[in-house]
C-alpha cells in the first residue's frame, strides 16, 4: 500500500495506458527529471502540485484524488450524470454483478486501499446506471 502521495502518483503513472516517456513529454519535462520527481528516494527532486491535475488528466486517473479524499474521510464522486450504458436492464444488472465481483475479489486479495476505493466507485456508478435503466423501463422513457 502506498505510504504517501508521491507513491500514489508513481503508481498512477505505472498503471497508465500511456508510457512514462509520453507523460513526461506532455508535461514538458525531460523523462529523467520526471522519473526523479516520482521517486520517493530522491530528496532533491519533488513533483510540483501544479502538475498533478495535468498528469491525472494525461493518465485518465483520479487515483491521487481518491487517496487524498480518503485521508480526509471523504470519497470522490463524478459530477457527470450517469446514463445506462446497456440496451436492457438485464445487461445493466450483469455489469453490476461483474463490478461487485471485482470489488469483492480486490478486498479478498487485499489489494491496495486506493484500488479497492476505485472499484467501489465503479460499483456505485454501476448501481446508479441500474436504477436509471430500471426507471426507464418502468416509466417507458426512451433511451
Amino acid at each position: 500500500m502506498p505510504h504517501g502521495i508521491t507513491e500514489v502518483i508513481a503508481q498512477m503513472v505505472r498503471e497508465s495506458d500511456r508510457p512514462a516517456k509520453a507523460l513526461a513529454r506532455e508535461l514538458g519535462k525531460p523523462y529523467s527529471t520526471f522519473m526523479r520527481e516520482l521517486s520517493g528516494n530522491d530528496k532533491g527532486a519533488k513533483f510540483g502540485v501544479e502538475q498533478l491535475l495535468p498528469l491525472m488528466q494525461a493518465c485518465d486517473s483520479v487515483l491521487p484524488l481518491r487517496y487524498l479524499a480518503a485521508r480526509m474521510g471523504c470519497r470522490v464522486a463524478a459530477l457527470e450524470n450517469a446514463a445506462p450504458g446497456r440496451a436492457t436492464l438485464h445487461e445493466e444488472l450483469l455489469d453490476s454483478y461483474d463490478a461487485m465481483t471485482r470489488y469483492h475479489r480486490a478486498i479478498r486479495d487485499e489489494e491496495p486501499l486506493e484500488r479497492v476505493a476505485e472499484l467501489r466507485e465503479r460499483v456505485i456508478g454501476q448501481v446508479q446506471e441500474d436504477f436509471l435503466a430500471y426507471r426507464r423501463k418502468k416509466t417507458g422513457e426512451e433511451s
